[in-house]
């Protein structure tokens, strides 16, 4: 039996990103049961260690930095928050592959680091103008949590907006995990002296911040003044905001658990076979819809082993693939080009808690032969 291809799997357990860590892992685990009955990578079986990325932001680093030296891992997958990638890749990028799974901010281009996810002018500024043709809203206020992808994502889509007949037109920030009550009134009062020009709330926040927020502003009557539109909202967070809570309420992503292609389905099968052995220290849950953060786990895992396709994959072979790449995922074809991932981005409406998937407003662009 040769020697095993070690993944660190770095995946939140705690925080306000909390929440995501089991499906991301459940999803995780599942690419690679795939891999390896494929093979594994170069004739290897995949091995994963699962890593705790909800921690301090150094801490993490320090982490899989310390793996990375002793030679305990050979690369590394991982969902977490921009501020976590900020402080892993200076410590691993060079060393081993690190695929970058979460949709972010953009920017991303040190070596062996290749970021999988949305970006905003695709996921962000596409349906913002589908609900402005859709419904005419077109001015929104920012609210988000106060770290690198919110603030780079609201700077880089208005800049995007411009002259396109939608406008952010104010911001409100929070710290990240805010759970301080005065905070949240503040916050909500400020949004119910809005004028009637605002038509909605752009939610640039994570998680457990994202649920409060959603209880707050139905709470306070908002949900039937102002429409709310997030690219980091999936059926956990609507599940866990309760459906009193998500009137009005809108998401982009690559992946809805709703589609209903074969991939799709397959994908949303396998993940159910793969919840109850995962989450087995977690005994008596049943196994949820899979979301946007869970899927894309599950394809940054399996481009991880596209990429190493008969040897085992090295930094410099994702450089390579960051400029010019594509493949398969549940919700369709994944186009690499110039360090941008281009996706196919829909838009759903919240009905309860689930999403019903309204319209395909970005389709990739084929990456040059």
């Amino acid at each position: 039996m040769p020697d095993g291809f070690r993944v660190a799997l770095a995946v939140p357990r705690r925080g306000p990103a909390g929440m995501f860590g089991l499906p991301c892992r459940v999803a995780g685990h599942l690419a690679v049961e795939e891999i390896n009955q494929r093979g594994g990578i170069a004739g290897r079986p995949v091995e994963v260690l699962d890593v705790d990325a909800g921690d301090e932001p150094g801490r993490v680093a320090r982490t899989l930095g310390l793996a990375v030296r002793r030679g305990e891992v050979d690369a590394v997958v991982g969902w977490h928050l921009s501020s976590v990638r900020e402080a892993v890749a200076p410590a691993v990028a060079g060393r081993v592959p690190y695929v970058y799974a979460t949709a972010y901010e953009g920017g991303e281009r040190r070596d062996g680091v290749l970021c999988t996810g949305e970006l905003p002018g695709e996921q962000v500024v596409a349906a913002l103008e589908f609900l402005r043709e859709q419904f005419g809203w077109r001015r929104w206020v920012v609210v988000g949590d106060d770290y690198v992808w919110p603030r780079a994502t609201a700077a880089r889509v208005a800049r995007s907006l411009r002259g396109r007949g939608v406008e952010l037109s104010g911001q409100h920030w929070l710290p990240l995990g805010c759970d301080d009550e005065e905070t949240w009134s503040g916050l909500v009062g400020a949004l119910g002296r809005s004028g009637p020009e605002v038509d909605g709330v752009v939610m640039l926040l994570v998680g457990s911040d994202g649920v409060r927020f959603n209880r707050e502003f139905s709470a306070a009557g908002l949900d039937a003044r102002f429409a709310r539109f997030s690219p980091f909202m999936d059926e956990t967070m609507l599940l866990a905001s309760g459906p009193d809570a998500t009137r009005g309420l809108f998401a982009s992503a690559g992946w809805f658990a709703g589609l209903t292609s074969a991939a799709a389905l397959e994908f949303t099968a396998g993940f159910a076979r793969t919840f109850d052995r995962v989450a087995g220290d977690a005994p008596g849950l049943a196994a949820p819809s899979p979301g946007t953060m869970a899927e894309s786990t599950y394809l940054a895992m399996t481009l991880l082993a596209d990429v190493g396709g008969r040897g085992a994959p090295e930094p410099a072979e994702l450089d390579r693939a960051r400029a010019h790449w594509a493949w398969e995922t549940p919700h369709g074809t994944v186009q690499l080009r110039r360090a941008r991932a281009g996706h196919h981005v829909h838009v759903a409406a919240a009905v309860g808690a689930e999403f019903e998937v309204l319209a395909e407003v970005r389709r990739p662009t084929a990456p040059p032969p």
